[in-house]
C-alpha cells in the first residue's frame, strides 16, 4: 500500500515538473517572438511605391554611372520648368560635384542610392555605406537628402531597417520607363501608357531619353498629368 502511494506521489511530481516545464517553454517562446516583432517594427519602415497627390506623377532618375546625355536631359527639365528627383549615388556624387551643384541648383531634388549602389550586404554593411553617401553628397552640396532609392541591387528589407535607423524615406518606382531598352520612339510610346497619376516612375539618362524627354513632357501635358519630384506626391 506504501509502495503504491509512494508511486502516485512520484508520478504526482513528475507530471507536475512536466507541466511546469512546458509552460515557462511556452511563456519563454512568445516572449520571444513578441520581442522579435517589437524590434522588427521598431528597426522597420516600408517603401513607398507611390505618392498621394492624385493631380501628378513623380520621375525618379537613377544616375550612378558617368552619363553623356545628363547634361541634355537637365537642359530639357530647364526649359520646361520641370522639377524632378535626382537619385545619385555618393561615389557618382564625389566624382561629379559640378552637375550635382546643378542639379540642386535647377531645383531638382536629391535622394541617395549608397554610396556603392551597385553593391550589397548585410544590414551594417548597408548602415555604413547610405550614411557615406549620406555624408559625401552634404560635404559636396550642402544638402542632406532625405529619400533612399534602394535600387534593384539591395535587399528590401535590409534597406527598410538602414531606412528606419537614419531617418530616411526609402522609395521604390511605380513603373520603370526602361530607358536602356529601345529608341525613342519606344520611350514616346510608354509614356502615351501613363495614366496612373501619384506614379512613382523611374528614368535613366540614356541617349534615349534624352532625345524623347522634351516629347514626353508634352504628352503627359497634354493628359494634364504634371510632372513632379518625389516628395511633392507624398
Amino acid at each position: 500500500m506504501r509502495k503504491r502511494r509512494k508511486a502516485q506521489l512520484n508520478g504526482t511530481i513528475v507530471n507536475t515538473l512536466i507541466i511546469a516545464m512546458i509552460a515557462m517553454l511556452y511563456i519563454s517562446t512568445n516572449q520571444s517572438v513578441v520581442a522579435s516583432l517589437v524590434t522588427t517594427d521598431a528597426f522597420y519602415s516600408p517603401p513607398v511605391y507611390r505618392g498621394r497627390d492624385k493631380e501628378s506623377v513623380a520621375f525618379m532618375m537613377q544616375v550612378d554611372y558617368e552619363a553623356q546625355m545628363l547634361e541634355t536631359i537637365l537642359d530639357t527639365l530647364s526649359q520646361s520648368d520641370t522639377r524632378i528627383t535626382v537619385a545619385v549615388s555618393g561615389k557618382w556624387a564625389e566624382n561629379n560635384p559640378k552637375l550635382l551643384k546643378r542639379m540642386i541648383n535647377d531645383g531638382h531634388e536629391i535622394a541617395t542610392m549608397g554610396y556603392e549602389s551597385d553593391k550589397d550586404g548585410d544590414e551594417n554593411w548597408v548602415l555604413n555605406d547610405v550614411a557615406k553617401s549620406l555624408d559625401t553628397v552634404e560635404l559636396i552640396s550642402g544638402v542632406r537628402p532625405t529619400l533612399y532609392y534602394s535600387g534593384e541591387n539591395r535587399n528590401i528589407p535590409v534597406s527598410s531597417h538602414v531606412s528606419k535607423k537614419l531617418s530616411l524615406t526609402q522609395t521604390l518606382c511605380t513603373l520603370d520607363l526602361l530607358c536602356a531598352k529601345g529608341d525613342k520612339h519606344d520611350l514616346l510610346k510608354r509614356a502615351e501608357k501613363i495614366d496612373e497619376k501619384a506614379s512613382i516612375i523611374l528614368i535613366k539618362p540614356t541617349k534615349a531619353m534624352s532625345e524623347s524627354l522634351g516629347g514626353i513632357i508634352e504628352i503627359l501635358n497634354t493628359k494634364g498629368i504634371k510632372i513632379a519630384a518625389v516628395s511633392d506626391i507624398l
